[in-house]
């Protein structure tokens, strides 16, 4: 493939118009070497290397039409297929930081039923917590409800606890962590969070 021609159609093309065959083979040979890479990026790595601005929505649409799923080297279901696939029994935890009215740390621990989006509890604990204080929380955000088969985290360091893993085993919960920097991965209780 021609880089230069890339370079070339890229320039005198309008934004308007559909990509052109080198930069849809430039997008599906980037999305086959990087199967971790998102529309975001690849148009990010286009745009630094190449020069050429091409939004995310492009990028999407063209792995849509050229790009199987065995190309990508990776096995299994997407993300969010397996969230479909197990309707009522995946749950997604995660832990922030905030500050009462009196300037006070707090963390608060957030449990989110990931098909329904619906808010199974929460808990709140002073600033300086360990594995026993991450586990009582737990308990008590999800105190009454039926416990699922599997937890989404992510790469916290509070979710590393030899205490929280243990409770876990016992309450024979499957612990399953986010992809790091994949915000699809954890998208809703973020999105919550940040809001």
């Amino acid at each position: 493939m021609s880089y230069m021609r890339l370079d070339a159609a890229a320039n005198q093309a309008p934004k308007h118009h559909p990509p052109s065959r080198e930069l849809i083979a430039v997008i599906v040979e980037i999305k086959r070497r990087n199967p971790r890479f998102g529309c975001p990026r690849i148009a990010e790595q286009i745009s630094y290397t190449f020069g050429v601005e091409i939004d995310k929505d492009v990028v999407r649409r063209v792995l849509a039409k050229h790009c199987r799923p065995d190309d990508s080297e990776t096995d299994g279901p997407s993300w969010l297929t397996f969230i479909g696939q197990i309707k009522d029994s995946l749950w997604s935890v995660d832990l922030f930081r905030c500050e009462s009215i009196l300037l006070r740390s707090h963390w608060v621990l957030l449990v989110m039923d990931l098909f329904t989006r619906r808010i199974v509890g929460f808990s709140v604990a002073p600033a300086n917590i360990d594995g026993v204080s991450v586990c009582r929380m737990f308990h008590h955000a999800i105190a009454g409800q039926r416990l699922p088969k599997y937890l989404s985290t992510d790469h916290d360091p509070l979710f590393r606890f030899h205490r929280w893993l243990a409770n876990l085993r016992v309450l024979e919960i499957q612990e399953i962590k986010s992809a790091p920097c994949i915000p699809v991965s954890h998208p809703f209780v973020e999105r919550l969070i940040r809001h």
